[in-house]
């Protein structure tokens, strides 16, 4: 009996040693993620005149062979799509935080593309990034996005606000036209609160509003955007016209 428990238990010993390679190889893998993640950023934030970045700029910034990079992701997109769903996460932290008690559908839906275009004229190596990202990823399920701006649609469609027939294409006009602005906004890099307005307001527009209820509800979104930019680390000032 003695000697069956001593075959089939491990010293004790070896024990904390396993688990502590165990933890210390999870560590160095969660690491070289992050290490490969930033350097992405990174190549996109220094690259010239709209030239989109390749895996060689990427393992060369981080520092890593082109087998290093393929243990942990299978193509660059790959990279661009955590990226682009942690910044979701990020953007609807902070839209819930500031923007949570909002009951005007219009104005709900309003806010999100404010947020995305601005960010992209504030910083403009971000919207580069998180443009490309969402063209790749708009359609999955998993970004909190696309749940926020489904839950706007059906609330303002719910109060009158909207008139469409296919929550799908009205999802596509929301999200493409925010992404399409922000590409265009990051290679500008104008600061131009005015035409960021204009953009919101043709969204409004294309789901059936009137165009004077479209501007209030634009104007009334980006007042309240304005009044919580200290809480937006990315923010800088904006052309008020």
């Amino acid at each position: 009996m003695n000697a069956r428990q001593v075959h089939l238990e491990p010293p004790e010993a070896e024990q904390p040693e396993a688990n502590h390679r165990h933890r210390v190889a999870r560590e160095r893998r969660t690491r070289m993620r992050e290490r490969l993640i930033a350097a992405t950023m990174d190549v996109y934030s220094q690259s010239p005149g709209g030239r989109r970045p390749v895996i060689d700029d990427v393992i060369r910034a981080a520092d890593v062979s082109r087998g290093t990079f393929y243990k942990y992701f299978d193509t660059l997109d790959e990279v661009l799509v955590e990226i682009g769903r942690s910044a979701a996460s990020e953007m609807l932290l902070s839209y819930d935080r500031l923007f949570g008690p909002l009951d005007d559908g219009a104005v709900m839906l309003a806010t999100g593309p404010l947020m995305a275009l601005a960010r992209a004229a504030m910083d403009p190596p971000h919207g580069a990034i998180i443009s490309h990202a969402d063209m790749i990823d708009r359609t999955s399920g998993e970004d909190p996005r696309r749940q926020l701006v489904y839950r706007s649609l059906n609330h303002g469609r719910d109060q009158g606000v909207f008139k469409f027939d296919a929550i799908e294409a009205a999802f596509d006009l929301v999200i493409g036209t925010s992404v399409e602005g922000a590409r265009r906004i990051s290679r500008t890099g104008q600061l131009d609160g005015a035409g960021i307005r204009e953009t919101v307001v043709m969204i409004l527009l294309g789901l059936g509003m009137q165009r004077p209820a479209a501007r209030r509800a634009v104007d009334t979104a980006w007042q309240l955007l304005q009044g919580a930019s200290e809480h937006l680390h990315w923010w800088k000032p904006v052309n008020p016209v």
